[in-house]
């Protein structure tokens, strides 16, 4: 016949089977485990419930019971009932975490034994304390192996709870010149076949996302969201431009002042003293949005034809 201690292994080593978010119901556990009456299941419940071997959850007016791990009962065996009183608490504030306010709150401690229970769980790494980017001045505590939520730490753009421009600045400009090296011409020949196409396509958000990927210049693993979010950024600083749309989003190629400011290209005001002066005055007049920068390349400027030659290319 089995004993009281070994009917209990039995009830728990078979809750334990079931998945971790299964929730028992005192009849769901009479199936588990022979036993002579209700009362003597209870005894068996109440005796892992002592040794932190299951949990209880109140389901309305319903007790019911829930298996914990072997990690965390271990875990909870070192600890005082303070300790324990504290550390469910958290535990259950997921990757949220949860403040030293709210924790004070929901036990009802005196603020030295919080402080105390804390520091001790902290010692033993069983809990952190981790900055929030929304609750700057909170102290705010959750389990010592789980990865704060993206509320909390703010995304890939923070480092401890601080905005990483120096992090953000070095992502853009790998995205700048991957759309750089993906849609502006190599030199040709013809150095005003070197400029932009109006027709050529632009970089797609699938192709920036896959050369962060596979070329592993970063560190952290960044999601679209946050690569569009930079994307974004430098649209709005005119470093790169919207040019249409596929399958895959938003198609961006690179503006030509973020161009001329890396010396890609020569701007039309560059050209004075340098090209006949009435190649010049032509390009001043026709030249609209900036149609006439070009690449800085070998170019022959004694040929006005190859300027006539451009307005005809970008007009058609």
């Amino acid at each position: 016949m089995s004993t009281q201690a070994e009917k209990a292994q039995m009830l728990i080593t078979r809750m334990r089977e079931l998945p971790s978010s299964k929730i028992f119901s005192q009849e769901e556990c009479s199936h588990l485990v022979p036993t002579d009456s209700p009362h003597d299941l209870l005894q068996l419940l109440q005796d892992l419930l002592a040794s932190n071997q299951v949990k209880l959850i109140k389901k309305g007016d319903e007790l019911h019971f829930q298996a914990v791990s072997q990690d965390y009962a271990r875990i909870i065996s070192q600890m005082t009932p303070d300790e324990q009183m504290i550390y469910s608490h958290i535990a259950s504030s997921n990757r949220e975490g949860i403040w030293t306010k709210t924790l004070k709150a929901k036990t009802n401690l005196h603020q030295h034994i919080v402080t105390k229970c804390l520091k001790n769980l902290e010692n033993q790494r069983f809990i952190k304390s981790i900055k929030s980017v929304k609750y700057p001045t909170r102290k705010i505590y959750m389990l010592y192996n789980l990865q704060p939520s993206l509320e909390v730490t703010g995304g890939a753009w923070f480092t401890d709870s601080e905005l990483d421009t120096e992090f953000i600045d070095t992502v853009s400009m790998i995205i700048w010149r991957f759309i750089y090296s993906a849609t502006f011409p190599k030199e040709e020949s013809n150095a005003l076949q070197s400029s932009y196409d109006a027709r050529s396509p632009g970089a797609n958000m699938d192709q920036i996302m896959q050369f962060l990927s596979s070329s592993n210049v970063l560190q952290v693993e960044l999601e679209l969201n946050d690569v569009q979010s930079l994307c974004n950024l430098l649209v709005f600083d005119d470093k790169i431009e919207q040019v249409g749309h596929d399958e895959h989003g938003e198609l961006y190629k690179c503006t030509r002042q973020s161009l001329s400011e890396r010396g890609y290209i020569k701007a039309v005001e560059e050209l004075r003293g340098v090209i006949p002066e009435a190649s010049f005055e032509y390009l001043e007049r026709t030249k609209g949005y900036n149609l006439f920068d070009f690449n800085l390349g070998k170019v022959n400027y004694e040929e006005e034809a190859d300027f006539v030659y451009m307005d005809s290319f970008l007009n058609n």
